[in-house]
């Protein structure tokens, strides 16, 4: 079945010199969609360990230095690390307010929608290729 179809193909031009193009773009972008979308749902993963680290360290009765809590410190305490030594404390007159752990999150949002943004663009590449393809 599958030497069948390759054969059609040959016999359909489908190798083509003006269809190369076209085809490298559109094979390019189905990988570009599954890098992407791996991407996005290894950021959503990182997303819960953040929060569920936040949380944590808002409860008194939680030790986060001990087993299971431990492993959320451990996986995301260099990303807030990170984030602290760029955006500094917000002092006040009596007090202090560390906003790096917000932004951090926050900016974890906005690589979220920037893959959604780029699977929608790369989707519509792909279907203007797949028109090419099918027309010729």
């Amino acid at each position: 079945m599958i030497i069948q179809e390759f054969q059609n193909n040959l016999n359909s031009n489908f190798f083509s010199l003006n269809q190369i193009p076209v085809q490298f773009v559109h094979y390019f972008s189905i990988f570009l969609v599954n890098l992407v979308s791996y991407l996005y749902i290894l950021i959503k993963l990182f997303k819960v360990l953040c929060y569920s680290k936040m949380t944590f360290e808002w409860l008194p009765m939680v030790n986060p230095y001990v087993w299971p809590f431990s492993f959320f410190q451990m996986t995301t305490n260099s990303y807030f690390q990170f984030w602290a030594k760029i955006f500094p404390t917000v002092k006040f007159e009596n007090s202090s307010l560390e906003i790096s752990g917000i932004l951090a999150l926050e900016i974890l949002n906005s690589l979220l929608y920037f893959c959604i943004r780029v699977t929608q663009s790369l989707l519509i590449v792909l279907e203007e290729t797949e028109k090419l393809m099918i027309s010729k």
